[in-house]
């Protein structure tokens, strides 16, 4: 049996080491916590007690320290979060260049070649393919484009997956919402072509800042400076002369359109807000490829249901056996848009969205180009002057993204 007085003695041992070991470091303790205390003073370290507590506040001002790096890294991430939801994470140094799963060469200037000129030949090819289905005599199944569009969408979209290993990280539920705004988006646009030339169509679409504005503005409570509203100001006027130069030249041309082009506008507005807070302002990001891959998987089903039920199926497929370039001419123009926006999200990733946005004003100004080249309309002094107006506006535009980009630069430097 244990002998209790050998036990006591040795718990008498015990104390005094713990003793004579306490009172030897409990001064630095001490000033190693008002240390941590002073670089973390949001958590607070107890050193009421002489000895022990000193050894206590020890421990506790390592777990002040601890819990600060741990909130450091936190907003960290939040920033990291952040700077991708504004669209596309920069890409890391040294990062291969890929662009649908493929290579590009190393060299920058081959690279960008090959990115802006698949962009701009793509937008070029998708404006040309689209205005010519629209010229098919008898053609008016805008809904039938619709559907084909944004399958074609979907099988872009998955191989893409399929090629980059992609996997859905977006609920179903946003996915069914965020269909009915790219659906319904794309179906405004498509049905206004029945009464617009491409053209308007072009120039409408690219005032999309505009009523990105005014939501911001009514509903975010954002605030312009004026040479940000006399950019918007010179849009208006340029879209008010180019829709006047329609009226006098196009024998198609009816205000309904116009309504059309204006909803769709608004439509695309509150698609790419919601877009962006709950795919790419999140913890866990989806992909474009991945967001255009289902969502154009539900909407092809949403317009493919009505489309049934109204008996406008049979008539369209009717129309595409007489005039078998129909259906091949909607879904190559479908694969050259959805290449379009990889290319141009690929130049944001590896090059930086100014040298995208110039790659973008320029495919704009282009596809209005080709549009009067291929398909000659009566010419008047109206559409010059919108067309001029749209082109000032577009780089005044340009001009105040770089001073404001430039302006945070600075504010970031200077913190």
């Amino acid at each position: 049996p244990p002998n209790p007085r050998r036990a006591n003695r040795r718990a008498e041992r015990r104390r005094m080491i713990s003793r004579a070991t306490t009172v030897a470091i409990a001064p630095n303790a001490r000033a190693q916590t008002h240390a941590r205390q002073r670089r973390a003073p949001s958590v607070r370290a107890s050193t009421s007690a002489p000895t022990l507590g000193g050894r206590r506040s020890a421990i506790v001002g390592g777990g002040a320290v601890a819990l600060e790096q741990r909130a450091m890294a936190t907003r960290a991430e939040r920033r990291r979060v952040v700077t991708r939801a504004g669209g596309v994470a920069k890409a890391a140094p040294g990062e291969p260049k890929k662009v649908f799963g493929l290579t590009l060469p190393e060299g920058e200037g081959i690279s960008f070649a090959i990115l802006a000129a698949g962009s701009l030949g793509s937008a070029l090819g998708f404006a040309a393919l689209q205005e010519g289905v629209f010229r098919i005599p008898g053609f008016k199944f805008s809904a039938w484009m619709t559907v084909l569009t944004t399958f074609t969408y979907f099988l872009c979209g998955a191989l893409e997956m399929k090629l980059t290993k992609d996997s859905r990280k977006g609920s179903w539920k946003n996915y069914g919402i965020l269909s009915v705004y790219t659906y319904g988006g794309m179906a405004l646009t498509n049905y206004a072509l029945s009464y617009l030339n491409y053209a308007t169509r072009i120039v409408f679409k690219s005032a999309k800042i505009i009523p990105v504005m005014a939501f911001s503005v009514l509903i975010v409570g954002k605030k312009y400076n004026w040479k940000e509203w006399l950019s918007a100001a010179i849009l208006v006027a340029g879209i008010v002369l180019f829709t006047l130069g329609d009226v006098a030249s196009s024998p198609a041309f009816a205000p309904i359109g116009v309504a059309l082009i204006a909803a769709a506008l608004c439509v695309d507005a509150i698609c790419a807000n919601f877009e962006e807070k709950n795919f790419f302002r999140c913890e866990t990001p989806s992909t474009t490829q991945e967001v255009l891959c289902y969502a154009s998987l539900i909407g092809t089903a949403y317009g493919l249901v009505p489309l049934i039920a109204s008996g406008g199926l049979a008539p369209a497929l009717a129309f595409s056996q007489a005039n078998p370039q129909v259906v091949p001419m909607i879904m190559a123009f479908s694969v050259m848009g959805y290449s379009s926006v990889s290319f141009i999200l690929s130049l944001i990733k590896y090059f930086g969205a100014t040298e995208a946005e110039i790659v973008k004003s320029l495919r704009k100004v282009l596809s209005i180009v080709i549009s009067f080249a291929l398909f000659p309309k009566e010419l008047n002094w109206k559409y010059i002057a919108g067309f001029a107006a749209v082109v000032v506006s577009t780089v005044y535009t340009f001009y105040l993204k770089q001073q404001k980009n430039a302006a945070k630069a600075a504010a970031k430097a200077a913190e």
